[in-house]
């Protein structure tokens, strides 16, 4: 899906700064407010298609060792854990059965160009009388407050300084400022919309992920289940959205409100459940098809 990387971000800020004086009213007199000015896919999940990658799993044969290894202990004795059949005593029931378990990963970004209103104060140096800004004598305002100026009293005295010869400013009022704000964030999610660190931290590590068509899947797995996911993807967007998606604090209008969605992944990975008999007796392991491990 489309991104804006952050040259693209810094060229946007370069642009605005080097606007004149008549473009920079003009941006000014075409901005609107938060939900007037947004742009970026977030806002519409319709235009956002997650990719598909599956966690491709070991050769079937290397599985089926695994758990001929492991069948005897599924008929240990609970209190005599040596009692154990014999191997040749367990029989594998029928195939192994596949079943592709999704995760979710959605990861974006908010920015937002806006106008505020400010006040500034600026010093000045000691000997300065009079201040013409665009045109107009400002008026020279005292800086230093009565606090400081009693605890400063006796130094002005030993200096030779009068009391009232207070440092001077002057205030600039109704200044329109171009601000600029950015966050960005991630959110890593099981079929049942809870977040798991474990397995987010097992996918950003190098496993042989294979991205597939969503029309292709079932030709290249024919005989697996794909686990119910309960969570959509406008949830998906909407949770990132609660994440990064604020106002300004402070705010006169927005320019650029940008919700945008930069990777939407479904990850499928192989779980395999294997059945095994021994003496009418039925029991089941199920199995991680990329790493081999048994789940409990």
């Amino acid at each position: 899906m489309p991104d804006l990387s952050a040259g693209d971000r810094f060229e946007e800020i370069k642009r605005l700064l080097d606007s004149t004086i008549s473009e920079f009213q003009s941006l000014f007199q075409s901005a609107g407010g938060f939900e007037d000015s947004r742009v970026g896919n977030g806002w519409d999940p319709d235009r956002i298609s997650p990719d598909i990658c599956f966690l491709k799993p070991k050769p079937l044969g290397e599985l089926v060792k695994i758990a001929e290894g492991r069948k005897r202990s599924l008929f240990r004795h609970k209190v005599f854990a040596f009692l154990r059949p014999q191997e040749q005593e367990v029989r594998m029931l029928e195939d192994p059965k596949l079943k592709l378990i999704p995760f979710w990963m959605i990861k974006g970004f908010h920015e937002c160009f806006y106008f505020r209103g400010n006040s500034y104060t600026i010093g000045l140096p000691d000997d300065v009388v009079a201040v013409e800004v665009e045109g107009r004598i400002r008026d020279l305002v005292g800086q230093e407050p009565r606090e400081i100026a009693r605890l400063t009293s006796l130094p002005r005295r030993l200096l030779g300084r009068r009391d009232g010869s207070a440092a001077r400013s002057i205030r600039l009022n109704d200044v329109t400022e171009l601000a600029y704000m950015y966050k960005e964030g991630s959110i890593f999610l099981d079929a049942d919309g809870k977040e798991d660190l474990e397995a987010e931290a097992f996918f950003e590590g190098k496993v042989p992920l294979q991205k597939i068509p969503q029309n292709e899947l079932l030709n290249h797995f024919p005989n697996a289940e794909i686990a119910a996911t309960t969570i959509s993807k406008e949830e998906l967007v909407r949770r990132l959205h609660a994440m990064i998606v604020k106002p300004p604090a402070a705010f006169s209008k927005i320019l650029s409100n940008r919700f945008q969605i930069t990777e939407l992944v479904e990850y499928l990975v192989p779980v395999y459940s294997f059945a095994f008999e021994w003496r009418g007796q039925r029991r089941g392991l199920t199995m991680h098809g990329f790493t081999g491990g048994i789940f409990q």
